[in-house]
Formats: C-alpha cells, structure tokens, sequence
C-alpha cells in the first residue's frame, strides 16, 4: 500500500486535567493559526463551563519543517472515564497518538488507560510532559514513570501548554515519528463522528482510507444500508473550510441531504454508490454501565424528548435509551451511560438545547435474576433463586501515603482481590468490587481521603452472586417507584433508615403530615397492590403538617407584596412531579447518591 508522507493523523489523549485541550492551543498557534478564546476546541458551552472535553474535535493544520509543507489532523479527545468511548473512536482513524501527561501528578489511571487503547489499536505513541513551568513540576519523575510504560527516552518531551515552551519540537517528532496513513485500494471511509445541521441533513466526519470523495457524489452507507447526496465538504481549520474533494489519508467533514438520523451511525463505512466494498471494522459497541430513566413532567413533552434523545445519539453513540411507562411518573425513556458524568451532562443537554424539563430517577446498574437482566430496581423480583450484580476491575493511583485510609474505603465498599504495587513514588491499586458500590459516592471518598492525589479507572470484569434487597419507598403511602433501589441484606436496615431521614429533609411540607416509609419491596407482580404498600416497614419518617400562611404577616399595603410571597412559594415547582397529594422535588431521585 503507498504511503502519503506529508499527512500525520494523531490524537490527543491523557488524564482529565493534564492541559491536552490548552496544549491543542498551542500547536494551532505554532502552525500559524490565531485562536480568539482559550481551549478553542471545546465548543460546547457545558465543556467550558465544566472545564473539560466531553466531545472529540477533528481539526487540519499546516506546519512547515525544513521547507516542506506537513498537512497534521489533530484530535482532541476527552479525559474523563465516562467518555473513553470517545477516545477509542478517535484512535481508529488515526496512526499515532501524544500521550499528555501532567509533570504535578505523573501518570495517572486514565493516562494508563488511555495508553492501553492506543497500544491495543497498534498506534505509534509519544508521551509530552506538560506543565513544566511551575514550580511544583517533578520532571525527572514524570519521566521515570513514562518509562516504566515502556515508552523509550526519545519519545517523552517536555511542553509547556501554557507558556508554548518545548511545542516546536513535539510537533517535529509528531511528524518524524508517527507515520504516515496509508492507502487502502478500496473506496472506504469511516464515520467517526456525526451531528444533524437542522437546515441541511446529517453531517458526518469521516476518515477516508481510500479513494475520494466529491461533492455532488452519490454516497452509501454499508451498514445501514442508506444513500445519500454529498451537498458539501470541508474540514476544520479550527473554523469551517469548504473544498471540492476529501482524498485517501485526510480528516473531514460530509454535509449530507440525509435526514433520518439513524441512518448515519458511528463506524460505519462510507463508500461511492454501487461500488461492491468491504466495510471497515468499525467499533465494539458501547456498553451502558449506570442506568436511570427522564421523565418530561408535562406529558406533553413526550415526543419532544423522544426526538431529542435520537439527536443526542447521533453523535453521542454510546447513549441507549428506550421508553417506559410508569404508573406515577408516566411515560418516559429507560436510558443507559458510560457513568454518572454522563449522565448528568446528557440531562444538562437535553434541558439546555432542547428546552425540556425533566425528572431524573435515582442511578442503578444492571442485574442478573434467574438469568433475565433488568436494568430497572422496579422490576427486582424478590422471589428470584439466583441474584447476580455487576462487578469492575478497579485500578487506583495514589502516593504512598494514602495506603492505609484507600484500603479501608475499598473493604468498606465490599473490595476484594486487593493487589498493590509500587510505581515509581506513587501505588498501583488493583481490585474489585461491585460497581453499585461506585454510584454511592465512593470517588468522592476516595478524593476525601487521599486529599484529591488519588485517581480511580475501572472496567467491568463479570457478574457474581449477591444476597441483596429492593427498598421499596411510599410517600404518603403511595409507592413512589422511582425511588426504588436495590442494596445489600446486611445494609438494609441502615440503608433505609438513612434514606428516609434525607427524604424528609429535601420533600417539602405540606398542610398536613406526611409519613415517609421505608420497605423491603414486594414482587413486582405484588407491588401496586394494597394502595403500593410494600413488605416490612425497616424505616419511618414523618414530615410534620405546615399550617402557616405565607401572606399571614401582611396587615396591608400595595398588593404587590402579597403577590411577590405568593410567587417565592411557586419557585421549585417547576421541577416537581406531583404524586397524589405530596410534590416530590427532583432532589429527592438524588438522595440515594448521598446515602
């Protein structure tokens, strides 16, 4: 296969944090490019707002080296855990990638994670350590432990996003040491990422392996099956540049008359019509790890929310979502996440972009009874011989010091299998333990306790046996069931005891008292019977009867200062479902979280 020597496609990847976004800057300015804000390539308003990448960005730049023009695809990719679908996407259609890491921290578990992907994909990998400027950078150490990732003492440089420093010369190695793209003799092109222009139709970013593509083509989409017209063609510079052709080895963008959005899925082969091909291998689909379901409170909203999931999936592959009713609730979306970042960036969309406004139930994973997988605490069968529940491999890196107190929070949060080994000043912390235990505020203790040095990846591993419960909830004796939640039998007890105190805390009080209680759940072909009172009552809580009258102080004046009481009370309930008599705030589907 020919090789097209003066193209590099590479990507950026690292830890959350590591400065890959502001190194992005950089060698945008170093190849001449003017940049009008910092991190120019997250785009996204809840990016910049959280500071981190959550979407992957393809951008094309000139450099010259040694009086030859050099064409770099740069893609950004995310740090974060619960968006490593998006950097294993990134790594297909690339030759190499640069493996950032902070010289403050050293290696961490997603840089570790990370450089796994990229070896797996048989990617040509050089690390840059970033921010040496400040005084707390520990190079040499940085550097000590790249190399006990089996990077060699040529591939490791030093940058500094933030000043420029060092940038030149990773650029230089980026085009000396990752190779060139090589030409397949097929016409083939891979869908890495996609979004839907509301004007023109779908618009896919593509790698184009082989052959060209030309505005105007009739186009085919080989595993869906679809056709389509290309209306358009571009790159990002990082701003939109149109040209006439896409040829073998480069990175950019098709605006296609395509308006089902399904029909344009993430690694799928393009390919000229009629043309026979073979599709390219494309990407193992992603598999949801945390569970929750939206609801619209106005029903209404229905297929306003059905139509905003199916644009969020475009170019959001990994979300999986699918409709369910529910007797309080109504009629919502069961929906699946990489984690619980996700999931929360993915309700801040949906309720930004597309004007919803939802109710979120509490966070669960997925379970095994009797060998049927349910996703839902709602539909735990407590007559079910065999329970299994989902467990991760965890991997840990902390220094030294936080040994002890890490230990105790993994045994604490049913831990097994503990392996530990030294790398470099900091600990490999290897175990398992059942992925339930990581929505219930475990990275938040392990940041507690390792006063924020610790940095946690994981995978799942299998299923194994459990002996657990469901709590059912009934507020006002009505079973609320999206405050349902599976736990542990020893940890019943304390599990709903605890749950109910917070629930009282966060429902407001009504005009008379309300009981809060506390169940081990019936079956599910049982639970709506008896006004969805559930089995033993483990736990009561009772919200006293609010009997005061806002408007009761005022003895007069303008009416306006009646009207601003009246207008304090209704604030909130926007977000408020009501469930016969009592309104239960978003807040109390997130107490479980907290318990």
């Amino acid at each position: 296969m020919q090789q097209i020597n003066h193209i590099r496609i590479f990507a950026m990847c690292g830890h959350i944090d590591h400065g890959k976004s502001t190194l992005a800057d950089r060698i945008i300015e170093a190849c001449g490019q003017k940049i009008d804000r910092p991190q120019v390539l997250d785009s996204l308003e809840l990016e910049r707002e959280h500071g981190i990448t959550i979407k992957l960005k393809a951008i094309r730049l000139n450099y010259s080296l040694n009086s030859n023009l050099c064409t770099l695809n740069l893609i950004d990719t995310p740090g974060h855990v619960d968006f490593s679908y998006e950097v294993s996407r990134s790594l297909a259609a690339c030759e190499g990638a640069v493996l950032v890491v902070d010289a403050t921290q050293g290696v961490q578990a997603q840089t570790l994670a990370n450089f796994n992907l990229a070896r797996l994909a048989n990617l040509k990998v050089i690390a840059a350590v970033n921010k040496i400027d400040l005084a707390q950078a520990d190079i040499e150490k940085t550097k000590d432990e790249l190399l006990q990732l089996c990077f060699l003492a040529d591939e490791i440089f030093c940058v500094s996003a933030k000043t420029g420093e060092g940038v030149d010369k990773l650029i230089k190695a980026i085009i000396e040491k990752i190779p060139a793209p090589t030409i397949k003799d097929e016409s083939q092109s891979l869908i890495f990422d996609s979004s839907l222009d509301p004007y023109k139709g779908v618009v896919a970013t593509i790698r184009v392996f082989g052959g060209k593509i030309l505005a105007g083509d009739e186009i085919e989409f080989l595993g869906t099956g679809a056709c389509a017209k290309v209306l358009q063609i571009g790159f990002l510079t990082p701003k939109p540049t149109f040209v006439g052709t896409l040829v073998s080895g480069e990175i950019g963008f098709l605006v296609t008359n395509l308006k089902e959005l399904l029909l344009c899925q993430v690694g799928d082969t393009i390919s000229k019509k009629g043309r026979d091909v073979s599709p390219l291998p494309g990407y193992q689909k992603a598999k949801p790890v945390v569970f929750l379901s939206f609801y619209p409170t106005d029903s209404n909203d229905f297929e306003k929310l059905k139509k905003a999931f199916e644009s969020l999936r475009l170019n959001d592959s990994s979300l999986q979502f699918k409709s369910e009713n529910s007797p309080s609730l109504g009629f919502g979306f069961r929906c699946g996440f990489q984690g619980l970042l996700h999931a929360q960036i993915t309700q801040e969309r949906l309720e930004r972009e597309f004007d919803l406004d939802l109710i979120a139930t509490s966070p669960s994973v997925s379970y095994i009874l009797d060998g049927k997988i349910i996703t839902n605490p709602a539909d735990f069968d407590p007559t079910a011989k065999k329970v299994e529940e989902p467990y991760i491999s965890a991997l840990i890196f902390t220094p030294k010091d936080y040994f002890g107190s890490i230990s105790k929070l993994i045994y604490a949060h049913r831990g097994s299998d503990l392996q530990v080994e030294s790398f470099g000043n900091q600990l490999r912390i290897k175990s398992q333990f059942p992925l339930a235990e990581v929505l219930t505020g475990f990275y938040d203790e392990l940041k507690s306790v390792s006063s924020g040095f610790a940095s946690f990846d994981f995978e799942l591993a299998d299923y194994r046996q459990a002996d657990l419960v469901k709590i059912d909830i009934l507020v006002n004796r009505k079973l609320v069931e999206g405050l349902s939640q599976i736990v542990p039998r020893q940890k019943a007890q304390t599990f709903a005891s605890k749950f109910a105190e917070k629930l009282k805390e966060v429902i407001p009080r009504q005009q008379f008292a309300v009981p809060i209680q506390a169940a081990v759940g019936l079956p599910a072909s049982q639970a709506g019977r008896r006004s969805g009172q559930g089995g033993k009552i483990l736990a009561r809580q009772t919200i006293p009867a609010y009997r005061k009258d806002v408007t009761a102080p005022l003895y007069g004046g303008d009416v306006t200062r009646k009207m601003k009481l009246l207008e304090k009370q209704k604030k909130g309930k926007k977000r408020m479902r009501r469930f016969g008599q009592v309104d239960i705030p978003q807040e109390a589907f997130l107490v479980a979280l907290k318990v």
